[in-house]
């Protein structure tokens, strides 16, 4: 009989992560703003190059300092200028092992941070925003009870309907429907007034749910083959509203 050996643990070497920046992109304003000094400027470039589409990112003070090769007391003391100065906006605390910072650097100065979320792609939002997004999502998904609209105008004819079923459509399962594909692929929607007006022209122009479906399912081909984001109102789908 052969005995049996227990083989020896493998050693798990773990790789360094490699860093892909190449570039970085400031707030042009910064070119001729006479309060910035060089050490200020470091430290917006370096914030720069950490954040995203949307100008957001969470570095922790002590990469920045690597980066820069300073210590995290002066990347502060640096970041209390760039807030002062509007270049650099505090998001939101958030905790992963320790607390950090998320961080929005200040492309557009007339958006205001609650606007800046509410318009950004999922993808860019920090993990913490997203789980709260997905949530919000899952409870309108159990709860899409939408509101009676008492009168809706389409094409100067007056319709006074319940919007839970209009000509065919149930806007309810319509709701549902969308919501609950775009979780499917990790992508988080949700339900304003402009999309349930969407919806009850859709439906009042005799659009049914089998043709809404077939609709969202090519939006998700269209995600799965070629990464085109779904959009993010249903206005998109008024195509399909009948002349």
């Amino acid at each position: 009989m052969q005995s049996f050996e227990i083989p020896e643990k493998p050693e798990i070497k773990q790789q360094k992560p490699v860093d892909r920046r190449a570039y970085t992109i400031v707030p042009i304003r910064v070119v001729k703003d006479k309060r910035i000094r060089i050490a200020a400027y470091r430290v917006l470039l370096a914030i720069c190059s950490y954040a995203n589409r949307a100008g957001l990112c969470w570095p922790g003070s002590d990469n920045l300092g690597r980066d820069l090769g300073v210590s995290r007391q002066a990347v502060g003391r640096q970041l209390k200028k760039l807030i002062e100065y509007g270049y650099i906006q505090k998001v939101k605390q958030f905790q992963m092992n320790r607390t950090a910072q998320i961080y929005r650097v200040i492309y557009d100065e007339k958006l205001s941070n609650k606007q800046l979320l509410q318009t950004v792609d999922f993808e860019d939002l920090h993990p913490s925003h997203q789980d709260k997004t997905i949530k919000e999502t899952l409870k309108v998904i159990g709860k899409c009870e939408l509101e009676t609209q008492s009168q809706v105008t389409i094409n100067s004819v007056a319709l006074t309907a319940n919007i839970d079923t209009v000509e065919g459509l149930s806007v309810n399962e319509a709701c549902g429907l969308w919501l609950k594909s775009c979780s499917v692929i990790g992508i988080a929607r949700q339900i304003t007034d402009a999309d349930k007006h969407s919806l009850t022209v859709l439906a009042s122009s005799g659009v049914d749910l089998v043709t809404f479906k077939q609709a969202v399912d090519d939006v998700l081909v269209d995600w799965q083959a070629y990464r085109r984001e779904p959009p993010h109102r249903l206005s998109y789908f008024l195509r399909l509203a009948k002349n």
